[in-house]
């Protein structure tokens, strides 16, 4: 377990967005490479792997989310996430939401951005029937929108190629409504399941953490 200090508002999957008064999670490999640097350095020179020019903060906690999180019952006041719910398999989803409701206080909020799929496919429908330009090609544009494969085969070094084939996780693995998510969250045993407009939330200082736009729920743990 994760030895808990003073902070009660964890950030799951927080990436670049390093927030000081959070308890930052992420288990990506550029999260983990910022900890080593040499190793970091290498990679980088011989091509290895994406992205090793953006710096990561040294301080995020690695952790994969498909595994139990590195903290006791009843600890978070808050727990939030963007934009990393749709990257999970439904099942791993579900299991995570029933995590997030363990390690939460009673009480405590989670709060959770997801790309908006009502939104997407009103918006592909509404572009069919006016004709817009492209016609043809407004499946493709909205197949990718959804973020579930990309469009060539991985490029990249040998090892990163190897590495996107076995664990794909910049794919779209699921996609929500406010409906579905709502639903999944009652699954998991939160109450007061709402749809949130961004910077609109029961957790003070939103706005310094959320950065994305999408499908904003929260929800609470209740006795």
């Amino acid at each position: 377990m994760v030895k808990i200090n003073i902070k009660d508002k964890l950030h799951i999957g927080c990436g670049l967005n390093f927030q000081e008064d959070w308890i930052n999670l992420d288990g990506s490999w550029n999260a983990w490479f910022a900890k080593y640097s040499y190793l970091r350095k290498l990679l980088r020179i011989f091509r290895l792997a994406p992205n090793l020019d953006v710096e990561w903060s040294p301080d995020i906690i690695i952790h994969k989310v498909l595994r139990p999180l590195p903290f006791p019952n009843n600890s978070m006041r808050v727990v939030y996430t963007s934009h990393l719910l749709e990257h999970l398999y439904l099942d791993e989803a579900r299991a995570l939401l029933r995590e997030c409701w363990r390690v939460l206080k009673f009480g405590g909020v989670l709060r959770i951005m997801v790309p908006d799929l009502e939104n997407m496919a009103s918006q592909y429908v509404n572009d069919i029937k006016n004709k817009n330009e492209n016609v043809a090609l407004l499946a493709d544009l909205f197949i990718k929108s959804l973020g579930f494969r990309d469009t060539h085969s991985p490029r990249g070094g040998i090892i990163y190629r190897i590495y996107s084939s076995l664990k794909d996780f910049h794919t779209h693995k699921w996609m929500y409504d406010k409906n579905s998510l709502a639903y999944y969250m009652e699954q998991a045993g939160f109450q007061d399941v709402k749809k949130m407009q961004r910077y609109k939330s029961r957790i003070e200082n939103i706005e310094k953490i959320e950065q994305n736009n999408g499908l904003c729920v929260e929800g609470i743990k209740r006795i």
